[in-house]
C-alpha cells in the first residue's frame, strides 16, 4: 500500500468533467492509499503556485498545453487525462495516459440521430486552437461516422463559433442564431459539451426556432449545473470521467511504486446517452411511422411483438415494414429491441437490479434470453456491461 504519497490534481472544477474526474480520483483514494492530496481551496489549477511544490505524484488535464509543459518541467511521476486522438503522435510521450474516446462519443451521436430519422446533421464545436485539439477531434469523428453510417446520404454541417466570454457573448450568440437559421429543418446537431449546447438552446430562442422540431440538440459532460440550468431539458452523453479518474488514481498508484505501466494509453468510453426533450422527436414526415414509433415507445417493454403494432396501426405487415425500411432503414422488430435493450442498459447502468428483474421489467421472458440479444448487439453479456460502466470495475 502507497505510504503517505503526496499528490496533487490539476483540474478546474469549474466544469462538470473535472468535477467528476476528481470524484473518481477520491474513490480510489477512500480505497485505502495513504496519499497527501493538496487542491487549491477553490479548486482552480494555479500553475505559478505549485512551481516550489515538492511532491510525488500528479495526476493533470493534459487537453491544457499549459499544464502539458509544466509537467515536462517539473519530472514528477504524472499521469495524464485528457482526450482521445487518431494519431498516437498527438499523445504526450512515455507517460501514462486516460483518454475520453472521442471517436465513441460521435458514433453513438450519429447512430442516435440516423435511429430518429435524422438526415441533416451538425456539429457545433470550439475555435479550432491548441487549447481544444480535443473538441477538433470530436468534430472530425462526428463528419466521419455521419458519412460512414449514413452511406454518404446524410448532409453534415459544422461550426466552431467563438469562444465565450462577457463582452463576446451577445455578438457570439447572434452568430450562432444565423448558422443555426440557415441550417435545413430538422437538424440534429452534437455539441462539443453541454455548455456548447446550453449556447445553442439560447441561440435556438433568439432565432425563434423550436427545439425540437427544427433543431435537436445534444451535449456532452452530463455536466448537473448545465441540466439545472436547462430546466433538465437537455439530452446529452455521459462520458466515463468518474472511471476516467479512479484508473488514473490507479495508475499514479502503481506508477509511484515503480511498477511498469501497459499499455502507456487506456480508452475508456461513454455510458451511454440521457435522453430529455431537445431531442425527443421522431424526423419522419410519414405519419404512420411516427405513430408506430410512438407506440412502440410506449409498450416496448411490456413484452409486444410487430403483430401488436401492426393491430395498433390496422395495416399490412408489408405495408409497415416497406414504410420502416424506408424511413429508418431499421424494422418493426428492431425498433422494439432497441427500445427494450435501451432501457436494459441504463437499468445496468443504474440500478442493481438482478437480471431476472431487469429481463421482467424489459419486457423479456427470460434472463438467459435477454442476455443472449444483448450480447448479440453490444459483443458482451449485460453482466460485462455493467463492470465497464461502473467505477468498481477498476477495483
Amino acid at each position: 500500500m502507497s505510504k503517505n504519497k503526496r499528490v496533487t490534481l490539476l483540474f478546474n472544477a469549474n466544469k462538470g468533467y473535472d468535477r467528476k474526474i476528481i470524484q473518481g480520483v477520491a474513490k480510489y483514494i477512500r480505497g485505502g492509499v495513504d496519499w497527501q492530496l493538496f487542491i487549491e481551496e477553490d479548486l482552480v489549477t494555479r500553475l505559478d503556485r505549485l512551481s516550489n511544490w515538492h511532491g510525488d505524484g500528479i495526476i493533470a488535464d493534459l487537453d491544457d498545453p499549459q499544464v502539458v509543459e509544466f509537467v515536462q518541467k517539473k519530472g514528477i511521476t504524472t499521469v495524464g487525462v485528457g482526450g482521445s486522438y487518431r494519431d498516437e503522435q498527438e499523445y504526450p510521450t512515455n507517460m501514462p495516459y486516460i483518454a475520453t474516446n472521442n471517436d465513441l462519443i460521435a458514433k453513438t451521436a450519429v447512430e442516435y440521430y440516423l435511429n430518429l430519422g435524422y438526415k441533416n446533421l451538425a456539429f457545433y464545436g470550439m475555435p479550432k486552437n491548441n487549447h481544444n485539439r480535443w473538441a477538433f477531434e470530436r468534430e472530425q469523428s462526428f463528419m466521419h461516422w455521419a458519412k460512414v453510417l449514413s452511406n454518404g446520404k446524410a448532409n453534415t454541417y459544422y461550426f466552431r463559433g467563438n469562444a465565450i466570454h462577457s463582452r463576446s457573448w451577445a455578438l457570439a450568440q447572434q452568430k450562432l442564431a444565423v448558422w443555426l437559421g440557415s441550417l435545413p429543418n430538422p437538424t440534429a446537431i452534437l455539441c462539443a459539451t453541454d455548455m456548447r449546447a446550453r449556447q445553442v438552446l439560447e441561440a435556438c430562442h433568439l432565432a425563434e426556432l423550436k427545439v425540437p422540431n427544427d433543431i435537436a440538440v445534444m451535449g456532452v459532460d452530463d455536466d448537473e449545473i448545465i441540466r439545472d440550468i436547462t430546466g433538465n431539458t437537455l439530452s446529452t452523453i455521459i462520458q466515463g470521467t468518474e472511471n476516467m479518474g479512479y484508473l488514473a488514481a490507479a495508475t499514479l498508484d502503481k506508477a509511484m511504486k515503480g511498477e511498469t505501466i501497459n499499455p502507456l494509453i487506456n480508452m475508456v468510453d461513454p455510458k451511454g446517452i440521457v435522453e430529455s426533450a431537445s431531442t425527443d422527436y421522431l424526423a419522419v414526415t410519414d405519419e404512420v411511422v411516427n405513430k408506430a414509433v410512438a407506440y412502440i415507445k410506449q409498450h416496448a417493454c411490456e413484452g409486444i411483438q410487430a403483430i401488436h403494432v401492426l393491430n395498433h396501426l390496422g395495416l399490412s405487415r408489408a405495408n409497415v415494414e416497406n414504410r420502416f425500411k424506408q424511413h429508418l432503414s431499421s424494422s418493426i422488430h428492431q425498433e422494439i429491441t432497441n427500445v427494450q435493450l435501451g432501457q436494459v442498459r441504463k437499468l445496468l447502468q443504474t440500478t442493481e437490479k438482478t437480471l431476472a428483474q431487469i429481463s421482467q421489467e424489459t419486457g423479456y421472458k427470460t434472463a438467459q434470453y435477454m442476455m443472449m440479444v444483448f450480447k448479440k448487439r453490444y459483443k458482451m453479456t449485460p453482466s460485462e456491461y455493467r463492470k465497464q460502466v461502473t467505477v468498481d470495475a477498476f477495483s
